[in-house]
């Protein structure tokens, strides 16, 4: 039997606080879907999952993609595809198709997809023009994409930090209306009016900061191609 989640959770929002991870982490096990390993990244399946419908999926920037793993888990019913220059080469595990590639620039075929997730990736060295229309190109129209990043206003500097062997950009409430002055461009446009509010910097040298005395949040964004 296919697995629902509820929806509970509003979107185009900050990450608030711990305790917000806390009740996205228990919801997650409470509904028998597999949590991250880092517990801020089930911010991420909590406000997304039970928003993807049946149809062809990719994921951008799919290394170590619990987004998959969880369709996977709850039943859906389409293509479930990932790509990632991380990734040794393509490869199959059961359902999900793994593919070694650029996430602007990618091998499939235009409007080939119903839905679209990009988690925590445009923040590393990622060009939001190049990203937008490369998804513009790969959904249908009525498809949708979710996309995440690190975030905080004012700008947080990490000029000459690097994760990943990447270059690091936390986004500020300038850098997020550019990204999505850019999606609205390749006519995807975004869901709701963004929600600024910011509350604690969630991520610090407490919890999950790669780099001391470094401290952000989430953001999330929802896009609808028209």
């Amino acid at each position: 039997m296919k697995k629902t989640f509820p929806d509970s959770k509003s979107i185009n929002c900050m990450l608030q606080s711990m305790a917000e991870i806390n009740q996205c982490t228990e919801e997650i096990q409470n509904y028998g879907l597999i949590p991250h390993g880092l517990s801020c990244k089930n911010f991420d399946i909590c406000r997304i999952l039970y928003r993807i419908p049946d149809g062809a999926f990719l994921d951008l920037g799919a290394d170590g993609s619990f987004i998959l793993q969880n369709l996977v888990h709850c039943g859906h019913e389409g293509l479930k595809y990932g790509i990632d220059l991380a990734f040794v080469t393509d490869r199959e595990e059961g359902e999900i198709k793994y593919f070694k590639g650029d996430l602007m620039h990618t091998p499939f075929e235009d409007g080939m997809f119903q839905t679209l997730t990009c988690l925590s990736v445009v923040e590393h060295q990622v060009s939001y023009t190049e990203l937008a229309k490369e998804c513009g190109r790969l959904l249908k129209t009525g498809g949708q994409l979710f996309l995440t990043c690190d975030y905080w206003n004012p700008k947080v500097r990490t000029e000459g930090m690097k994760l990943y062997n990447l270059t690091w950009d936390i986004l500020c409430k300038e850098d997020v209306e550019i990204l999505v002055e850019e999606m609205a461009k390749v006519g995807l446009k975004i869901t709701s009016e963004i929600d600024w509010t910011l509350n604690e910097a969630v991520i610090n040298d407490r919890y999950c900061s790669p780099v001391q005395g470094v401290a952000y949040t989430f953001f999330i964004a929802h896009f609808i191609k028209e």
